[in-house]
């Protein structure tokens, strides 16, 4: 699979040479190496804690411990090194006087979230829960990425004519039109509804991703793009990353509970057991006693996954009045180059 991104690199690095151009904007500038070291380091310990914290059980494990204690340090001897910089700093500290970019930045640490653990819940939940076949469930979420196209090229040439923020909000809100329709399937959801919540959901990442880009730097200095489309870049993988470990402790949590209230109804004064179980359920026997916990495992693990679909829906309503914190863009602006290069 991984060798399927070779032609697709080349492809972007002849382009690239064909049609960027490098503009100069800062001829003298010394590179903090401290400053790369302890950012580095903060963010390695922080993606080992949170991919490895649920399978050692977070804190109980020392290493967890370790990975915590060391992001926790390397950030903090970052941040004493950005305050106490005198000429040079890896991180520029005009960035965070720009309300626009700031705003823009927990944005798009949301986009993360909510994207990546999409698709860290969605895949199995399809395959390993509702049987689908694994060419089956590439199918029904693929239409998401042609969703999000057209909404792309919508959104890229109207962003700059219209309210970027309406345009946003209106992502925001597809996407958790799209997620609480995934909070709704059940074992018999056919697959035309996931396909049809899968391109709402790319709309949603459409109408959202280059809006969002083009306000976040639409006030910010030219001089401080380099650095900010850097920083931004780092907010959604930072969000990908917190947001897949979030739900993938909730779904683990979530289905051991599940599994704990249902397995309270199993039992031979149940109503349905009383009234017959199929025979592969046979209580009498260590067999069919395996058979119903799988079955009750199963049923609960779709509940969990449901829940976090509730949660991210939630999170994603709750991150639109953030937009009112941001400038309207002037219609006369001209929107950053550099931003929509980036995307």
């Amino acid at each position: 699979m991984f060798f399927v991104n070779i032609p697709v690199g080349i492809l972007s690095f002849i382009g690239i040479q064909l049609y960027i151009r490098e503009t100069v904007v800062q001829t003298k500038l010394r590179f903090d190496v401290y400053g790369c070291v302890a950012l580095s380091l903060a963010i390695g310990l922080l993606q080992m804690f949170l991919d490895r914290g649920e399978l050692l059980d977070w804190f109980s494990s020392l290493e967890i411990q370790l990975e915590a204690a060391g992001a926790l340090v390397s950030f903090a001897f970052f941040i004493a090194l950005t305050a106490t910089a005198k000429e040079v700093s890896f991180f520029n500290v005009q960035l965070l006087k720009d309300r626009n970019f700031v705003t823009g930045l927990v944005l798009y640490f949301m986009v993360g979230l909510l994207l990546y653990a999409t698709r860290a819940l969605l895949p199995p939940m399809l395959q390993s829960l509702m049987g689908y076949p694994v060419i089956t469930a590439g199918l029904v979420i693929a239409p998401s990425g042609m969703g999000t196209m057209v909404a792309m090229m919508f959104a890229g040439r109207y962003a700059s004519r219209v309210d970027a923020r309406g345009m946003i909000a209106l992502g925001f809100a597809l996407t958790a039109w799209s997620l609480w329709q995934m909070s709704g399937y059940t074992f018999d959801t056919p697959q035309s509804s996931v396909v049809w919540s899968s391109v709402i959901q790319g709309l949603g990442l459409g109408f959202v991703s280059v809006p969002l880009t083009t306000m976040t730097f639409s006030t910010l200095n030219p001089l401080y793009r380099p650095d900010g489309t850097a920083i931004y870049s780092l907010s959604r993988n930072i969000g990908s990353s917190i947001g897949i470990s979030v739900m993938q402790t909730l779904l683990t949590r979530n289905t051991a509970l599940f599994h704990s209230q249902m397995v309270e109804h199993v039992n031979l004064a149940s109503p349905a057991v009383q009234a017959g179980l199929p025979a592969v359920y046979n209580l009498a026997t260590p067999q069919g006693l395996a058979a119903l916990n799988n079955e009750v495992t199963r049923q609960a693990s779709f509940l969990a996954t449901l829940n976090d679909f509730k949660i991210m829906m939630a999170v994603t309503l709750l991150s639109i009045p953030l937009l009112l914190l941001m400038r309207k863009q002037s219609h006369a602006a001209t929107p950053p180059v550099e931003a929509h290069v980036m995307e």
